[in-house]
């Protein structure tokens, strides 16, 4: 068995699936010993076009070099992956960095890949999964790490295990399901506990339901403009595309936002300050799971980095 090198990289489609099918067919070509975190780049050269996702996966075969180049030239054009010209856009684009310590210098197979060292967004994702990694003559990956250092590289972190994170309960991100629910109920607990009554008395009760009601067309808003593309999971549904007209322009996350703003409108009605204090935890609760969203979002939109920057708001419109 030999260990092989392989870079992984997507702008076109689903980024994020694109690579997930990447991995699991690298899988039929030997044992997957290794994929690196994902990271974000912008294209190098060619026409104007979207940034790519990158991964390094690692892999140990019995699959001869140009045969095994082959074969991800295959895994390529299965997802769709085009050859009309240098650098262009692709959906998919797997490159043999490396293949135990051959090198091969004919057109058709060049091993080590010739631009392995002068790319962050391969030697950043490499040494990620591989640490020790070494080319032929049995120097060091790491020594050029500096070399590169200028590169812009966005690093998204760990996104999959071999399993498609996007699958099930627990990889969709089920427990923040659990979680957002419980946080709901406790608010719910402490509004009824009584304790310490807020000043203000029936100026701050009618401010709350002003709150309230801000917080419910907030979310309202929110639930209207996504319909089918509604999940409560933190994991974009498959085939889902980004809202980011009407609310969404204003504010990124605003059903988390009126959800939270309603609570505590609620406390500020009722006076209660244990109340008001739960609201303000669901608040920071709200805004941690929001920043796992979109961390997922980035993975599967290469436009969302766009969003975001333009739509500073996280939870409240133009405020938080």
């Amino acid at each position: 068995m030999t260990r092989a090198v392989i870079a992984l990289g997507s702008n076109l489609g689903d980024r994020l699936e694109n690579l997930e099918f990447a991995v699991e067919a690298l899988g039929s070509l030997g044992e997957l010993v290794g994929v690196s975190d994902l990271y974000e780049t912008a294209p190098v050269g060619g026409p104007e076009q979207g940034p790519y996702l990158n991964a390094v996966a690692i892999l140990e075969t019995g699959v001869a070099a140009r045969n095994l180049l082959a074969a991800l030239h295959d895994i390529e054009h299965l997802r769709g992956r085009t050859r009309r010209f240098r650098w262009e856009a692709r959906t998919l684009d797997l490159d043999l960095l490396l293949y135990g310590t051959e090198t091969h210098t004919d057109e058709a197979c060049t091993i080590p890949h010739p631009r392995l060292l002068e790319r962050r967004f391969v030697i950043e994702p490499l040494l990620n999964a591989w640490p020790d990694a070494v080319l032929p003559d049995g120097t060091k990956v790491a020594t050029f790490a500096a070399s590169v250092g200028d590169q812009e590289v966005t690093a998204l972190g760990a996104w999959r295990s071999l399993a498609p994170p996007s699958k099930g309960f627990h990889g969709r991100g089920g427990w923040w399901v659990v979680a957002q629910v419980l946080m709901i109920l406790a608010v719910a607990l402490a509004l009824g506990a009584g304790g310490p009554s807020l000043p203000g008395g029936n100026v701050v009760s009618l401010a709350g339901i002003a709150v309230i009601v801000a917080g419910v067309v907030e979310s309202a808003l929110g639930l209207l403009q996504l319909g089918e593309r509604l999940t409560p999971f933190p994991e974009p549904l498959d085939g889902g595309g980004m809202v980011h007209g009407g609310v969404y322009a204003a504010v990124r996350h605003p059903i988390y936002g009126g959800i939270v703003v309603a609570m505590v409108g609620a406390a500020l009605f009722q006076l209660s300050a244990v109340g008001l204090g739960a609201g303000v935890i669901a608040g920071v609760f709200f805004w941690w799971k929001a920043s796992r969203e979109e961390a997922r979002l980035l993975r599967r939109f290469p436009q969302y980095a766009d969003y975001r920057a333009r739509t500073r708001a996280r939870l409240v419109p133009w405020v938080i």
